[in-house]
């Protein structure tokens, strides 16, 4: 397994995996309709295209070879902090070392940046316990996960990087 950067051509698979990750970890959280909609919205090829250009950001994937076995992207805000938008790793390949890499990619990709923060979702308790893991605390929590009117509660997680 490799953590390289994302490629145009691999837009189709992420989106497949995001897809699959967000039905696997929040049907049962938000209901198959709302989850169709985040994955329409969020997930879409033109926001995912979108992260290939952001200034300040960094957006790539944990490759096996014959697929992709997860995805991250973050991006540098003000402050020193660099943001974690995002790391999911396909049901399938959870346990095999693909989270963790991703996550120390997305770690030492902003050498300027004293913290990382991410949110996640309340009732994630599996993502919550592989944060902690890494050494990410709660310091606060949002009603508003991912964009502003989203009404997705969320904790806030930190982590000191730099």
């Amino acid at each position: 397994m490799w953590i390289r950067t994302v490629d145009r051509d691999d837009l189709e698979n992420i989106r497949d995996l995001l897809v699959k990750t967000w039905h696997a970890t929040y049907d049962d959280i938000y209901g198959e309709d709302r989850v169709n909609a985040i994955n329409e919205d969020w997930h879409s090829l033109k926001a995912l295209q979108k992260r290939m250009t952001k200034p300040y950001s960094e957006f790539v994937i944990a490759d096996d070879g014959t697929e992709i076995l997860g995805v991250a992207y973050a991006s540098m805000g003000d402050e020193r902090v660099a943001y974690l938008h995002q790391l999911y790793v396909n049901p399938q390949a959870q346990g095999r070392g693909a989270g963790k890499a991703l996550l120390i990619e997305m770690e030492s990709a902003f050498p300027m940046a004293a913290k990382m923060r991410l949110e996640v979702e309340e009732a994630n308790a599996k993502a919550i316990a592989f944060y902690e893991n890494q050494g990410y605390r709660q310091v606060d929590r949002t009603e508003n996960c991912g964009s502003r009117d989203s009404g997705i509660p969320a904790l806030i997680l930190e982590k000191q990087i730099g």
